[in-house]
């Protein structure tokens, strides 16, 4: 019985299919649009990029493992624990991505993680970590604006977004801790707060993309350093230092962190554009060459490997 039932069913059809005219002579048939379903095909570039992060997600869990060891206070336990967490998980996403495009997961693994065991502080260690997770989420950016399968991006972007808050949560113990200035900025007058400004000059916040979130991460980051350039300014008693100061903190006042878009960071902007000139006062002040943050972008286009001898 479920037999009969079905055939005039199947005859239906078929009449519905042969009735369609066929295509002139000479014509083209029509394609239908391509299905969303991406067949596993090697794409080399996509394959080799994923392979890059994926040896450098590796070194992350060598890295955080390295911080375990140094446990020393800069940061808590369930920070660390994230922090392995997060390059692990990455490192499991990214080896099925390779594998969905066709290509064959790497096995190596970078030097990144012995590097950061063999600096002597617990800021030091932060730093760099800092300085790898921002060459990671450099390369995101990148993979990111590439044609990718729903899957992929999807896990990329949250790959991108844990980045960014481990990039923020080393920082900001780096600072507690009063680590080192990086190499650049070591022989430099105010290097601490010419670094924290660079860091806030070469943010993605300013990049194509930006989002919410890279916002209100900027937002608590320019407060903080806010309130280290309001100390050094009250050390140094300078007038025009102490002027500029006012004013980005009258346009960081505006920049309320729930705004996004072209407000939130024409707002941001001008805070920190201001907090630069309080910065080049206090160099002035003290008969100093002012800041130019030009002199330092090498050191933020982290295009490279993150494990040069100047980090």
């Amino acid at each position: 019985m479920v037999r009969k039932a079905k055939r005039p069913e199947r005859r239906r059809r078929m009449r519905d299919v042969k009735s369609e005219p066929a295509p002139p002579a000479g014509v083209p048939p029509v394609v239908g649009p391509p299905s969303h379903r991406r067949a596993p095909v090697p794409d080399e570039e996509i394959v080799n990029r994923l392979n890059e992060l994926l040896e450098a997600e590796r070194a992350g869990v060598e890295a955080a493992a390295a911080l375990k060891r140094a446990a020393a206070g800069g940061m808590t336990e369930a920070d660390v624990k994230k922090f392995g967490d997060d390059e692990a998980w990455a490192c499991a996403g990214l080896h099925r991505a390779i594998i969905g495009y066709g290509g064959v997961p790497s096995d190596r693994t970078g030097d990144f993680g012995r590097k950061v065991a063999a600096l002597q502080s617990e800021g030091e260690r932060l730093s760099l970590m800092a300085r790898g997770q921002a060459w990671v989420a450099k390369r995101l950016d990148g993979l990111l604006a590439m044609p990718l399968d729903q899957e992929t991006r999807t896990f990329l972007a949250e790959m991108r977004e844990q980045h960014l808050e481990n990039i923020e949560a080393c920082n900001r113990r780096a600072d507690e801790l009063e680590a080192p200035p990086s190499p650049p900025y070591r022989p430099l007058p105010l290097a601490r707060l010419r670094e924290a400004h660079d860091r806030l000059y070469f943010g993605r916040w300013r990049a194509p993309g930006a989002t919410e979130r890279d916002l209100q991460r900027t937002y608590a980051q320019l407060g903080r350093y806010l309130g280290a350039m309001a100390d050094e300014v009250q050390r140094s008693r300078a007038l025009e230092a102490r002027r500029s100061l006012t004013k980005a903190r009258r346009a960081y006042a505006k920049a309320d962190p729930g705004l996004h878009g072209e407000a939130a960071i024409r707002s941001l902007d001008n805070a920190l554009s201001f907090a630069h000139s309080a910065l080049n006062a206090l160099l002035q002040q003290s008969r100093m060459p002012t800041h130019d943050p030009a002199g330092f972008e090498s050191f933020y286009d982290v295009v490279g490997l993150p494990f040069r001898e100047v980090m």
